[in-house]
């Protein structure tokens, strides 16, 4: 297959190019580029599918709930008349006199108003010719019941319990109705008036729960009964044309949806429908934008990505230019239910294992000697935006956990140096782009290493620097500034400060600066692309390290960030000519791979055949436990272990292993190797028997370095007890 797309790409590209940058760099520039698109679809069609799932859920859940606390309220109201309808129907057929029927309902009426309703109206109705009202009500001289709604309306329904058309009171406000039911003559009726506030109440509690719906109740005839929105109380949709009431009710009424999509002057929103006493309808409204706005996001991310790796592969084949694009921007996910908390835990294996190849298959590339400067220049900057890529997916993913207190930080030794080089070509590379000025000073004596959460670090300077280029136009300046300014408890002070010439603030945003999805003007989200997420979890990250983050701007005049972070001090490294003669040799080991994707296998066996390690794939847990188990002992140095895989998992695998009986089922090093990365994935591989956990995208010198602790220092999982 490789020599048939080598052959379709022969057509079109001059045999030259293909000479000087060499054909193993074609093939694998081809395949990151058509791994990420392919990301990319799987990505978005995945964030859509749960998106759309967590809409329906949200809903339907407002949509029942609100029904079952309306019904509730209505139908002991309604049992009221039922009851007194029933008693007063037996008192006629008795020959009581309207005067003992008029007590009972007098009677009646108080008990229901001490014992349920404070607001209880009291029965009343027309019996035997005569109006009887059971709170003492009088009525003018031209008042005839026989000509009330209440009792015309009743009449027509022919015995059942009738909800009268309700209206809206002016004076008060609120919208009443009146519940009556004929009596078995036919001709008597017993009513009660009830005020809907209560209605109107439930309904608002139920969208407070729900800030991106709104529910509504509407009478069998189209009247607004309750709203989230008083202001539509006592409409009647059915007469209205041109409102989202009218679509509202041309879908309810006539074609008779339980559920259904509207759209009202580009808003688009999910309406769920459910019946409740009275033939009325309980309605929840979600705005699908609100739901949709992080699939943007995501989506946007991986386009731009993808659109990245195209100019460099047009880059690389094409010309041996110094043209290079970076990724500008970043929208972080705005996550605000659990829905959308678990769809992105689900999506982080399903993201990092197309990253894992990218950068794969770039390390190879680069291990290569026969590319030129230039070409090896642009796949370093290739492998530097991807694990930028990384760190930002993974921002997004653990923003849910940031906020529901299960984020923890790494003390891990990292290469100061290292991290303010990758700082400096991200930053700076953006700044060349725009056609900005990018300073970068070391004040001072610095630690080469230092002990901390270097991801995070990164992230918090690069998403400060990252504003300080997106909100800064030509011709300006970028100043990043770091220096050690103390020794406390055995930690290094580290002060980094990070400075803008661009539009600045005002003094009275700069409170507000950290919320999240917050910017000064609402204008600029679209000019500069921005989600109002970046600065929270920047302001969090530095929290959680124990640090503090100052900021002082001027409108119009830029804006200058002060940060600092105590950092572990690291011990002085041994000579790295006595550490590398200590240094175990990996040449001749022999391991065994467990992974599920062949592409991830294949990048990972050409990264050891460079180091002299030959190895055995297999495609699951189920075959990795059977070719061990058919091995003599020692025939493997070490397993590679995926975490997730068909038929059986890694774990499961590395259970099996343990308990096997030969002598080297308990000491063999087993390592994950997956793209699970989350702590309590840590904590799952080392409870199921493993030696270490390493994440993807490889990273080929810690395996390394892995393997020479684990291989030349075995020991057996003396520990390990399998759950029960």
């Amino acid at each position: 297959m490789k020599g048939d797309n080598v052959k379709t790409r022969g057509l079109f590209k001059k045999m030259e190019v293909i000479k000087n940058i060499g054909l193993k760099s074609v093939l694998a520039t081809t395949l990151v580029f058509l791994l990420t698109a392919a990301a990319t679809g799987v990505g978005g069609y995945q964030l859509y599918k749960s998106t759309k799932e967590s809409i329906e859920l949200q809903g339907k859940v407002n949509a029942v709930q609100s029904a079952k606390e309306l019904d509730n309220y209505l139908i002991v109201r309604k049992n009221t008349v039922v009851l007194a309808a029933h008693v007063v129907d037996d008192m006629i057929v008795e020959g009581k006199s309207n005067k003992e029927i008029l007590d009972y309902i007098t009677a009646e009426s108080a008990s229901i108003k001490k014992a349920i309703d404070k607001d209880y109206t009291g029965l009343y109705g027309w019996i035997n010719g005569e109006y009887l009202d059971g709170v003492g009500w009088v009525p003018p001289e031209d008042f005839v019941p026989t000509e009330r709604p209440w009792y015309q309306e009743t009449m027509a329904d022919q015995g059942d319990v009738s909800f009268i058309t309700p209206y809206l009171d002016e004076h008060t406000g609120t919208v009443l109705t009146t519940i009556a039911k004929q009596l078995s003559d036919g001709v008597n009726v017993v009513a009660l008036d009830v005020s809907l506030q209560r209605v109107q109440e439930i309904t608002e509690d139920i969208t407070r729960q729900s800030p991106d719906s709104f529910g509504l109740v509407l009478s069998k005839t189209g009247q607004v009964v309750a709203h989230s929105d008083r202001a539509e109380l006592g409409k009647n949709y059915l007469d209205e044309t041109g409102t989202l009431g009218a679509v509202l009710a041309e879908k309810l009424y006539h074609d008779g949806g339980r559920q259904f999509v509207v759209s009202f002057h580009g808003q688009k929103y999910m309406v769920y429908a459910e019946r409740i006493e009275g033939d009325w309808q309980s309605l929840s409204l979600i705005h699908t934008e609100v739901f949709y706005r992080p699939l943007k996001i995501v989506l946007a991310l991986l386009v731009l990505f993808t659109l990245l790796e195209a100019v460099i592969f047009i880059s690389v084949i094409y010309t041996q230019s110094a043209k290079s694009l970076a990724i500008t921007s970043a929208k972080e996910a705005q996550s605000a239910n659990r829905a959308k908390s678990q769809f992105l835990s689900r999506m982080s294996h399903e993201i990092r294992t197309p990253i894992n190849a990218i950068i794969g298959l770039n390390s190879i590339v680069l291990r290569d000697e026969s590319i030129s400067g230039h070409t090896r220049e642009e796949l370093e900057k290739v492998d530097t935006s991807a694990k930028h890529l990384l760190s930002i997916v993974n921002d997004i993913l653990d923003m849910s956990r940031i906020e529901s207190g299960r984020m923890t930080l790494k003390e891990e030794e990292f290469s100061f140096r290292e991290l303010l080089d990758q700082v400096s070509v991200i930053i700076g590379g953006q700044c060349e782009e725009k056609g900005l000025r990018f300073i970068c000073n070391r004040n001072g004596p610095l630690s080469e290493r230092y002990i901390g959460d270097c991801l995070k670090i990164k992230q918090i300077i690069i998403n400060i620097l990252g504003n300080s280029v997106k909100f800064t136009d030509q011709p300006g300046t970028i100043t990043f500034a770091v220096a050690q300014t103390a020794i406390e408890n055995d930690k290094a002070v580290l002060c980094f400060t990070m400075k803008d010439t661009g539009i600045g603030m005002d003094k009275e945003f700069l409170p507000k600066l950290f919320d999240a999805f917050t910017q000064e003007d609402s204008g600029n989200t679209s000019r500069y692309h921005g989600s109002g997420l970046g600065m929270a979890i920047t302001k969090r990250f530095v929290e959680m390290m124990g640090g503090t983050i100052q900021v002082e701007s001027e409108k119009g005049a830029g804006t200058e960030f002060t940060v600092t972070i105590p950092l572990g001090l690291v011990q002085e490294a041994p000579n790295p000519e006595e550490q590398a003669e200590a240094a175990p040799s990996l040449s001749g080991l022999h391991l065994m791979i467990a992974e599920d994707q062949p592409l991830n296998a294949e990048i990972l066996i050409d990264l050891l055949e460079m180091e002299e390690i030959t190895t055995e794939w297999v495609e699951n847990g189920k075959l990795a436990v059977d070719l061990f188990a058919q091995n003599d002992p020692g025939h493997f140095d070490a397993i590679l272990m995926d975490m997730r895989m068909p038929v059986m998992d890694g774990l499961t695998a590395a259970r099996e292993i343990r308990k096997l009986a030969r002598p080297d089922a308990k000491t063999i090093p087993i390592i994950a190797l997956t793209a699970n990365a989350f702590e309590e994935d840590v904590k799952e591989c080392l409870q199921a028997g493993m030696n270490a956990h390493l994440s993807k995208p490889v990273d080929i010198d810690l395996l390394k370095t892995t393997l020479g602790k684990t291989v030349s220092n075995p020991s057996p999982m003396e520990s390990y007890h399998p759950a029960m």
